[in-house]
């Protein structure tokens, strides 16, 4: 029979460092829900970027999610014609079509508050699409995902170049 103390040591063990809502609010400032593509293919990502100072934090969120994803490091960018100077970061990432929908689960049951939201819902409609038509993906429809993305995230370069021809 168990004491009280193995009972409190499972229980420790089986609660997560970091609160679930932290984990949204903490994305609502600081994710991106994004793809890239390349040829025919395109892949869904959900990605944090922290000064490299912060890898703690992005490692709580990783053990959050499961330790899924990767979290790697960059190292300083000097500036050059398309963008400024770049400290050395650490950018935690989740890609792999088999981790996403647990991205899903979290971001449906502790929803994002801000208009990131909205990009949320684009991205998520984006990876049931490629699950559900992993390798017959229709490219009009994947043009309709992919505008309808870019434009809620106005830090892509899809979305600097549409406004830039705008």
């Amino acid at each position: 029979m168990k004491d009280k103390t193995d009972i409190k040591e499972e229980l420790i063990g089986s609660i997560p460092d970091i609160d679930p809502w932290f984990v949204t609010g903490f994305s609502d400032g600081e994710a991106a829900f994004t793809f890239s593509r390349s040829g025919n293919a395109f892949s869904m990502y959900f990605s944090i970027t922290q000064r490299e100072d912060n890898r703690d934090i992005l490692e709580k969120i990783q053990k959050y999610f499961g330790s899924i994803g990767k979290i790697y490091w960059r190292k300083e960018q000097l500036p050059t014609k398309n963008s400024g100077h770049t400290r050395p970061n650490v950018y935690f990432r989740v890609c792999r079509q088999s981790e996403l929908p647990r991205i899903i689960e979290h971001f449906d049951k502790f929803p994002l508050q801000s208009k990131k939201k909205e990009a949320y819902n684009a991205w998520k409609e984006m990876v049931q699409y490629k699950l559900e038509y992993y390798t017959n993906c229709s490219d009009d429809k994947f043009k309709i995902f992919s505008e309808k993305l870019s434009g809620l995230n106005q830090k892509s370069r899809a979305f600097k170049q549409r406004v830039k021809n705008v």
